[in-house]
């Protein structure tokens, strides 16, 4: 699926620049944005860092591997300048698949506004990686945040509320991560996955317990109508909630992706995610 997906993105050049489409007339629900299925190909910088002597937040690398005691190694973006407190972002990425894509898509949205880290889950045999359950991404944030700020301490808050994205699989399976600790992940983007994983119950859950706002990020057009309807629940229940669809080179296009489009419009949505969070003021 993956090399489907970045042979579709070839041909149909997926370069930045979504914009809105209003998919949700009459329920007060926006739309604008797309998919993903990371990959590590293209653009990576390159992940040097060995571990020992912390990497620059001045001039240093912009993505590292970060070793995590007792889970495995996961990539994060530095918010280079730092010399603060910044927002943490947690990003998890599809189905067989691996961190490296996803982090440097998501260092593209974020720039130096925030860590995001990217939890890598289970090994397969094919040598990409998997999460097993939401429980299980739950304890590799943990693992991964308590590394983080033991490695740049005085930057790190890991007591501080964090913004979860998932693509595909880390979407699905981050319904329930955000819906198990609602204070600690009041804002959430759910790209390409998790629409069809919120009941009422569950929105009235994630609301009770502190849940803000949800994105919903599409670029399957097929995948609009159960988002409306996840979002119009979540909105009942007292959620900020939208619907987000990637705008296309043609109008019957589609794709499962997180990148291209995706990104454009996940990061134009920002400004709407953030709001009431006085964390994120500079955010781009």
């Amino acid at each position: 699926m993956r090399g489907l997906a970045l042979a579709w993105c070839v041909a149909a050049g997926c370069g930045r620049g979504g914009a809105g489409v209003d998919a949700g007339a009459g329920t007060g629900v926006e739309a604008g944005a797309g998919p993903g299925a990371g990959t590590p190909e293209a653009g990576l910088a390159p992940l040097a860092w060995d571990g020992g002597a912390q990497p620059s937040l001045s001039n240093g690398l912009p993505i590292v591997a970060l070793p995590v005691e007792g889970a495995p190694e996961a990539v994060v973006s530095l918010p280079l300048g730092a010399t603060g407190p910044k927002p943490v972002v947690v990003a998890t990425h599809g189905a067989w698949d691996g961190p490296e894509g996803l982090c440097d898509d998501q260092r593209w949205i974020f720039r130096d506004t925030a860590w995001v880290v990217c939890p890598r889950g289970r090994p397969m045999p094919d040598k990409t990686f998997r999460y097993d359950s939401a429980a299980a991404i739950a304890k590799e944030i943990d693992a991964d945040l308590r590394a983080l700020a033991a490695r740049y301490p005085g930057t790190v808050d890991p007591g501080a509320p964090v913004l979860y994205t998932g693509f595909s699989l880390g979407a699905i399976l981050g319904v329930g991560v955000i819906t198990g600790e609602p204070a600690r992940f009041p804002r959430a983007v759910l790209i390409e996955g998790g629409e069809d994983k919120w009941s009422p119950a569950l929105a009235a859950k994630y609301a009770k317990g502190g849940g803000a706002r949800v994105l919903f990020v599409c670029g399957l057009r097929g995948r609009v109508p159960a988002a409306q309807q996840a979002a119009a629940m979540l909105g009942r229940a007292g959620v900020g909630a939208h619907v987000a669809l990637a705008k296309l080179p043609g109008k019957d296009q589609f794709i499962h992706w997180y990148n291209g489009p995706v990104a454009d419009e996940t990061r134009a949505q920002l400004p709407w995610l953030f709001e009431g969070d006085p964390r994120w003021v500079s955010a781009p």
